[in-house]
């Protein structure tokens, strides 16, 4: 699944199966090694991680290139820069939220936290990423929000173009 420029270095995946990755036969909650231990008990880091695990497995089954997880840059952290299929020119820049409502089934939307602050962070890093990564051209904001509901059950929204580059 490389997706890298040439001579780049691949992805982190989290330790997902390669194999199980792209396979729909495969839960998503299959592709990825979980905590041993119910959901309750998660840290907040592990609920985020759980929700980046998922979202990267959506997007990589719906044809979107994993270029980087979890990409660093002086202004902050990409949780996930892919190519969209539609936009082979356009790094995304994917920022996943993810909350845990288990059982409640209350109306919870976690793509609302992305503050001010966060999307400005995100405008830099999508200035750098094209800076350093002069073979595309744009550079695209998206959110997925995932929203955890029991132990193999979740909700995930993928908010395209969630914000812009200049500020709106």
């Amino acid at each position: 699944m490389g997706g890298t420029a040439a001579g780049a270095r691949r992805p982190r995946l989290f330790e997902v199966d390669p194999d199980k990755l792209l396979d729909e036969g495969v839960a998503p909650w299959d592709v990825f090694p979980r905590p041993d231990k119910p959901l309750e008990e998660y840290t907040a880091k592990e609920v985020g991680t759980e929700g980046e695990r998922l979202a990267l497995v959506y997007l990589a089954r719906k044809g979107f290139q994993i270029l980087d997880v979890n990409w660093r840059c002086r202004y902050g952290e990409a949780d996930i820069v892919a190519l969209d299929p539609k936009a082979e020119d356009t790094a995304v820049l994917v920022e996943v939220k993810t909350a845990l409502d288990l059982g409640r089934r209350d109306l919870v939307m976690p793509e609302l936290h992305v503050s001010r602050g966060k999307r400005d962070r995100y405008r830099r890093m999508g200035l750098q990423y094209l800076i350093d990564h002069a073979e595309l051209e744009t550079a695209r904001f998206d959110v997925v929000a995932v929203t955890i509901l029991d132990e193999r059950l979740a909700k995930l929204r993928h908010l395209v173009g969630a914000f812009w580059g200049d500020g709106r």
